[in-house]
């Protein structure tokens, strides 16, 4: 049945369309790219530490945002569209942690000959994902509007692993960016700011998950 047909485009077939995967890794790109609360850890933990010292808490993210697609691709993402409760709970959850960590942040010694260590390491990065109410909700997006109806695992292969392709670069270039950006911030009182200037961005990260 498919002998004249060239293997790439049998594999789309059996997965997703072509365009239907251009549409998704631009929309996961954005998702990764754009500001957020991994963007804003990713950004401080670069400053703090440096790129080396962060790439952990880069592969974390990775590894914890693909399982949890997968998950969500194989039913997970069901259970916040039949059980509100649920969702209301994530949120919660997730806006509590997120003010712990927003006060961390503030409250983290602000010399960096003393604490070089990142944010967070590869298995915290990780776990961050699933009480982070946006990587959810970007997964729900993705899953609902990118996965055929009636598609085989095959196709959620796909979508997990262009996520990891597409974002974690987007996730190495925040990091850089706090790399390039430690030696703008040298003395403790631009350290000082700067993490009063992360902590609240990230508190208002959790805002428009709330709207949405």
């Amino acid at each position: 049945m498919h002998d004249n047909i060239p293997k790439s485009q049998r594999v789309y077939q059996n997965t997703m369309p072509l365009e239907l995967i251009v549409a998704y890794a631009t929309f996961a790109f954005v998702g990764a790219a754009t500001p957020g609360p991994n963007n804003f850890l990713l950004l401080a933990s670069g400053i703090r530490a440096g790129f080396r010292r962060t790439l952990p808490f880069v592969f974390g993210i990775s590894l914890g945002f693909a399982t949890l697609l997968g998950l969500v691709g194989t039913g997970l993402g069901q259970l916040f569209l039949r059980f509100p409760e649920a969702q209301l709970a994530l949120k919660v959850l997730g806006t509590a942690y997120f003010l712990w960590l927003a006060w961390k942040i503030v409250t983290a010694h602000v010399s960096r000959d003393d604490d070089t260590r990142p944010l967070m390491g590869f298995w915290t990065g990780a776990a961050f994902q699933y009480v982070n109410p946006k990587a959810w909700l970007v997964c729900i997006t993705a899953v609902s509007l990118y996965l055929p109806s009636g598609s085989g695992h095959e196709a959620l292969a796909l979508l997990v692993v262009l996520a990891i392709a597409v974002g974690m670069p987007a996730n190495l270039a925040w990091a850089g960016a706090g790399q390039g950006m430690r030696r703008f911030i040298a003395s403790p009182v631009h350290l000082r700011r700067f993490n009063q200037v992360m902590a609240v961005l990230l508190v208002l990260s959790i805002i428009p998950v709330w709207l949405a």
